[in-house]
């Protein structure tokens, strides 16, 4: 009889006793007994999970990735995807995952995923991936009135970080309030897109 693991015929010299029986081998002129790797547990090897074989074999987990290298079948194949598939939709795994997903995004959670982003800029692919997803999308007034409000909030906590590095000072508030956008950023020494974002968020809309 011919073993897919051992690439060799075999000997015969006896039958398993695990749920399923299964003929037991030997290379000639060797000692070394185990299962013969061919016909349905060759297949089984192929498309069902290790637990599954183990179980149904009466095999040990070595023996089963010996058997899946030789076969070279992967990590995971189809048994073993329907294997954790189902286990992920056991009632207790679904309530552990209902609680991880909770606590991930609970105050303490979101608090320290704040902290850890807060001041930081985002990575180029990341900015411009949102650029090319708002490039033509079309905000309404409602929306704009509250992204103001928001700015203006987070402005008044303190907590608004500017990407240059430079807050603005009571000074240039005052120059950007009194003068036209160009003598603002001329004055203050920063750029025209600069000053009409600081407008925006200190509410002006005039000039």
């Amino acid at each position: 009889m011919s073993c897919e693991s051992r690439d060799c015929d075999v000997i015969v010299v006896g039958y398993s006793d695990g749920p399923i029986p299964w003929p037991v081998g030997r290379r000639r002129g060797s000692g070394s007994r185990s299962l013969v790797l061919f016909g349905d547990l060759a297949r089984a090897v192929r498309l069902e999970s290790a637990l599954a074989i183990g179980h149904w074999w009466g095999v040990g987990r070595s023996a089963v990735a010996r058997w899946r290298k030789a076969l070279s079948v992967e990590l995971a194949n189809p048994g073993t995807h329907r294997l954790r598939s189902a286990y992920a939709h056991e009632p207790w795994a679904v309530r552990a995952l209902r609680k991880a997903v909770q606590k991930a995004r609970g105050p303490e959670a979101r608090r320290k995923m704040g902290d850890a982003r807060r001041g930081k800029p985002l990575p180029p692919h990341v900015s411009e991936a949102v650029a090319r997803a708002n490039r033509r999308r079309r905000v309404t007034a409602a929306t704009r009135a509250r992204i103001s409000e928001t700015r203006r909030a987070i402005v008044a906590r303190g907590e608004y970080h500017y990407p240059n590095g430079r807050a603005w000072t009571a000074r240039e508030d005052k120059l950007v309030r009194t003068l036209a956008a160009a003598d603002a950023a001329r004055r203050t020494g920063r750029t025209l897109a600069s000053v009409y974002s600081r407008r925006q968020v200190l509410g002006i809309t005039c000039n």
